[in-house]
């Protein structure tokens, strides 16, 4: 996926915060927000994590850990 002038791909989201067994994601370069379970979440995503999702299916997949990303971006 193509990165807009911010440098996040459409297929990256932040996650913002983890509640009651929910994670609010922010995807892409736009912060869309998204809700998903926690526990559909990749080991190691916590608050400031980028993961890298499958936009083909709704609601999104949670594949990974974009490792890369969250250090570029000094979170996580």
């Amino acid at each position: 996926m193509h990165a807009d002038p911010s440098g996040i791909a459409n297929d990256r989201a932040l996650v913002e915060h983890i509640t009651d067994g929910d994670a609010m994601l922010r995807v892409g370069p736009g912060r869309t927000p998204v809700q998903v379970p926690e526990d559909e979440l990749p080991v190691g995503a916590t608050p400031g994590t980028w993961v890298v999702l499958d936009l083909q299916v709704q609601p999104p997949l949670v594949l990974h850990v974009d490792a890369e990303l969250t250090r570029e971006r000094g979170q996580g």
